[in-house]
């Protein structure tokens, strides 16, 4: 699993590329907090890259979701396959922002 970010104009690009099981989720978690210690304004989250995603995957994009809310941020996923999409929505994340498959 890799994560990559990217800024433009206000918004802070983050790209995971790979599956995200248990020992990812914790990669991915120590990148999503170097992101949020910025305090961006918007961050649109990229998932299109990313085939299946455990509980603890699921579990750091939803801390990741709250320190961003704590700090006024803006936050959405887009390019979520449809294999998570319904993992996302049965755990109602798609009522706390936006999630798109685009």
């Amino acid at each position: 699993m890799e994560v990559t970010t990217r800024i433009a104009d206000d918004v802070t690009y983050v790209k995971v590329t790979g599956a995200v099981d248990t020992p990812a989720a914790e990669v991915l978690r120590m990148e999503l907090n170097k992101v949020a210690a910025q305090k961006p304004k918007r961050v649109i989250m990229d998932l299109s890259m990313v085939p299946t995603m455990g509980s603890s995957g699921i579990g750091k994009i939803l801390m990741f979701y709250k320190n961003l809310d704590a700090a006024r941020s803006k936050f959405e996923i887009k390019g979520i396959h449809d294999n998570l999409i319904s993992i996302f929505k049965a755990v109602k994340l798609d009522k706390l922002f936006p999630i798109s498959q685009k």
